[in-house]
């Protein structure tokens, strides 16, 4: 029996063609160096506001254990990085960039959130692969000793001067900062973590993709409800930041209480199948 042809070419053959054709094209050479972690305890505050009946407090530390399903970045991504996405034209063209040619050497930074999401999405889909931004948790754990706790411990404050604790939070994020350039610096000027991974905690915040959150706990500090705010983002740092979800330079607005970053970036974590 005659296998059916198209002009003399097996049915079988095109339809092998034809689907390689139509098969995504990925580039493993575009996947960023990474870290890989293991499982290991550690402690957490999550970020947020916290209450307790009508006093805002420190949310609770709590002990933690993660048995990682991800690889993190080594490096914040650099401009050179985000450069082709743009180039796809898949991200936006950022201020920071303008009239400047993307260097390999220097992280990415004037990146709003929405900004990092687009480059996560093209990433993955150039890669096949499953990238992501962190979660605030998550960044805490891969951070490990350069994670900075932002708890204010005001142990006897009774609620009834606001101001007290705006001013202590003010303090404690001064005194996180240095006397050093705000500009960016080249790739592990930072230096490495104990788990190398490189320049965190440095010049450069990082989004998560934690929402910002209020919590109100009862007089025992059990939790009675929680309310999420999405459009308001965790920045991980030589503090924490609770910024808005479009802001670029959070120096110039959208931070919602304290010190501004520097400069905001990003790294993402690869999701292991």
């Amino acid at each position: 029996m005659r296998k059916t042809t198209l002009i003399g070419v097996p049915i079988a053959l095109l339809i092998a063609a034809t689907t390689l054709l139509l098969r995504p094209q990925y580039d493993a050479e575009l996947a960023p160096e990474t870290v890989k972690l293991v499982p290991r305890a550690f402690d957490f505050r999550p970020a947020g506001d916290y209450w307790l009946e009508k006093r805002a407090v420190d949310a609770p530390s709590q002990r933690e254990h993660l048995a990682p399903r991800f690889e993190v970045m080594k490096y914040q991504v650099s401009q050179a990085e985000y450069a082709r996405c743009v180039a796809d034209g898949d991200c936006l063209t950022l201020d920071s960039n303008s009239g400047n040619a993307a260097n390999a050497d220097l992280p990415q930074t004037g990146a709003s959130l929405l900004d990092a999401q687009l480059y996560a999405d093209w990433l993955s889909k150039r890669t096949g692969q499953d990238w992501r931004l962190p979660t605030d948790r998550e960044w805490a754990f891969f951070a490990g000793a350069r994670w900075a706790d932002d708890a204010l411990r005001i142990e006897d404050d009774d609620g009834s001067n606001p101001a007290r604790r705006w001013l202590a939070r003010y303090r404690l994020e001064a005194e996180s900062r240095t006397s050093a350039s705000a500009v960016p610096q080249a790739r592990g000027s930072h230096g490495l973590n104990e788990f190398g991974v490189a320049d965190l905690g440095g010049n450069v915040w990082e989004w998560t993709q934690s929402c910002h959150q209020r919590v109100n706990l009862d007089a025992q500090g059990a939790l009675t409800d929680r309310a999420e705010y999405c459009s308001i983002r965790i920045a991980e740092g030589r503090h924490r930041a609770a910024i808005n979800d479009f802001v670029r330079d959070a120096r110039g607005g959208g931070c919602s209480a304290g010190q501004p970053p520097d400069n905001l970036g990003f790294r993402l974590v690869r999701g292991i199948p």
